[in-house]
């Protein structure tokens, strides 16, 4: 198993790095609406991992209270459908519109990748059906975006941002963790390979997710070694 996949955070406590957004995204939680959230930010800096984390600390059922899409394959009759419009050889859907059947009485409607949204056909779309005076009443519609500088203005008006840090402090929180991840895969007595912190940044942006991969690389290199030499 990968270790971004074992050590992925399971609430929204354990995301590294990013107290700002979310200690908002906690307080949201105690007092959740109808809204709509863009997590943006570079790659690899726990906005994906931050959202999946809402969906437990809401306890929303993931299989009728969570839709999950990638932007890219979000296209205008699945927009049509999940709003309740008719669309040709489907029943009409209200499940929106509706209490889920179990877990959290909200649903979550997650969009990875905002700025990868077909947008001739799908954003006016949306930026009708995510209007104040549309959205469904039990809605949280949560966003990622590595950057959102070119998505439709009007679009954006509908999402609160939650700005993701990429920077040092980013990468101290994530160096931390990778300790933490390296002593309990490989024991306390060993330290950490000196190139893997250094792995996750490319542009003067640091991401957990090549971190990982270089510990993980690291990780399997050291258990071979150590196999060999019992062997």
């Amino acid at each position: 198993m990968k270790l971004s996949a074992k050590y992925q955070p399971l609430t929204l406590a354990e995301v590294v790095g990013q107290a700002g957004p979310i200690r908002r995204l906690q307080k949201f939680v105690q007092a959740p609406e109808s809204r709509c959230i863009l997590l943006e930010g570079p790659g690899g800096v726990g906005k994906s991992a931050a959202a999946k984390a809402l969906v437990h600390d809401m306890g929303i059922c993931p299989y009728s209270g969570l839709i999950e899409y990638s932007a890219a394959n979000l296209k205008i009759d699945e927009v049509r459908h999940l709003f309740g419009h008719p669309v040709e050889g489907r029943e009409r859907s209200h499940a929106l519109h509706m209490r889920p059947m179990s877990g959290s009485p909200w649903h979550l409607l997650v969009i990875e990748e905002m700025e990868l949204l077909p947008s001739r056909e799908v954003v006016p779309l949306l930026k009708d059906e995510l209007s104040e005076q549309h959205l469904p009443p039990r809605l949280i519609v949560v966003a990622t975006s590595n950057d959102a500088s070119g998505l439709d203005e009007a679009l954006m008006q509908r999402f609160d941002v939650f700005p993701f840090s990429a920077g040092p402090s980013f990468a101290d929180a994530c160096l931390d963790r990778l300790n933490w991840i390296w002593q309990l895969e490989v024991g306390m007595d060993v330290p950490l390979p000196s190139h893997v912190a250094g792995m996750g940044w490319r542009n003067n942006a640091y991401s957990m997710r090549r971190a990982l991969a270089a510990l993980g690389a690291a990780v399997e290199m050291h258990l071979a070694g150590r196999e060999v030499a019992v062997a």
